[in-house]
């Protein structure tokens, strides 16, 4: 025991001595570790901001939101889960409205008439007016009226409103658009109960997380089920296509991702396994000597893994710190991304793909440093 921490010591002086000694060996691998990793981490920080942007343009766009409008084929009441069931097998919010009629507003817009069936009221309910008559939703970036009190005209007959603006984002946005009058069922105009028996649903479904396409598609074929189990028509309005060939891209971009890993890796396999081999043969005498006297090669190969390993762990972690501090000038003006802000999580996977080369890289240089480890002694000592 006493031997082996003993020639442990040594091996760890020699090393400190040879750094001294020669300078520009773990200088050249601090640096060319630093610069490489600091420019994957832009390079690669660089692509996790676009896909964020993208991401973020798609859903305000309307991509997590799947529109379907059923209408049944023999007249028959359309049936659709309850939201409920819907957030438990698709992982999604979801509305069910039913229009009844059209009407036309103060100011002369038309707008489309809803009635919501009764698993939905507890949804629709707390945006409506506080006595749960007709109300007037709308957006509030474009408005049709000023909120509060007003009254829109079916079949040439005035029917007083409320006047509420719809949340920003808010999923029923997909659908009215500009705006959209919600009846309750049991404060529909008697004018409207003629229309209002006509099976024809809208149902709105957004997915909750957005992370691939198959989130979108698995709405969809949901919807083409219920369409043929219960005989319906089906209109759906939907970007899963669209987030099928993002996903395409994206699994390119991956092995891009891989093989720019992989080529920074080599470089750096290439410094490390030169600069390993170039030392070794400038101590081989006395390395071979202290395994004459008893020292197993091993110890020999896992002093330059050891090296390597921590010349190798500094560089990265001061790449990541120098990433993560500068970063803003790296996004606002190299990569001309905008103000965006990574946070360390946002890297991680990034950090991690790095790491794992880099850690290749320093077990693949010892590779030579094994081979003349195990030559035979007399060999060298002759």
């Amino acid at each position: 025991m006493i031997s082996l921490i003993l020639t442990t010591l040594y091996l760890a002086k020699d090393t400190i001595h040879r750094w001294f000694t020669r300078l520009s060996s773990p200088i050249a691998r601090v640096l060319v570790v630093y610069f490489l990793t600091l420019s994957a981490l832009a390079a690669l920080g660089g692509y996790v901001i676009t896909l964020d942007i993208v991401r973020h343009e798609l859903i305000s766009r309307g991509a997590d939101t799947v529109v379907a409008t059923l209408s049944a084929r023999d007249h028959s009441p359309i049936y659709v889960p309850s939201q409920p069931d819907i957030k438990r097998l698709l992982d999604a919010e979801s509305y069910e409205i039913h229009v009844v009629d059209s009407a036309k507003t103060a100011n002369g817009a038309n707008v489309h008439v809803y009635t919501v069936d009764f698993r939905q009221l507890h949804n629709i309910l707390p945006l409506m007016a506080p006595s749960g008559g007709p109300t007037l939703l709308q957006s509030e970036k474009a408005p049709l009226l000023p909120p509060g009190p007003s009254e829109v005209t079916i079949h040439d007959r005035r029917v007083p409103v409320m006047v509420r603006n719809l949340p920003e984002g808010h999923t029923l946005l997909r659908v009215i658009r500009s705006g959209a009058v919600f009846v309750t069922a049991d404060r529909i105009p008697a004018q409207l109960y003629e229309s209002a028996s006509r099976p024809l649903s809208t149902v709105i479904f957004r997915v909750r997380h957005l992370k691939s396409s198959e989130s979108v598609m698995r709405i969809e074929r949901f919807i083409n089920l219920l369409q043929r189990y219960e005989k319906l028509f089906a209109s759906v309005i939907s970007a899963g296509p669209l987030l099928q060939r993002m996903d395409d891209v994206l699994d390119k971009q991956v092995q891009c991702r891989f093989a720019f890993c992989l080529g920074i890796s080599a470089i750096v396999g290439i410094l490390l396994t030169a600069l390993a081999g170039m030392e070794y043969r400038q101590n081989e005498y006395i390395y071979t000597l202290m395994k004459s006297f008893g020292i197993h090669p091993i110890m020999l190969v896992g002093t330059f893994i050891v090296e390597n390993l921590l010349i190798v762990a500094f560089s990265f972690a001061a790449a990541i710190v120098s990433f993560m501090y500068f970063q803003r000038i790296i996004i606002t003006q190299i990569l001309k991304l905008g103000n965006y802000m990574l946070s360390l999580s946002d890297i991680l996977p990034e950090i991690y793909l790095i790491s794992y080369t880099l850690l290749g890289c320093v077990l693949v240089s010892a590779i030579p440093i094994f081979v003349a480890a195990n030559r035979e002694i007399g060999r060298v000592l002759k």
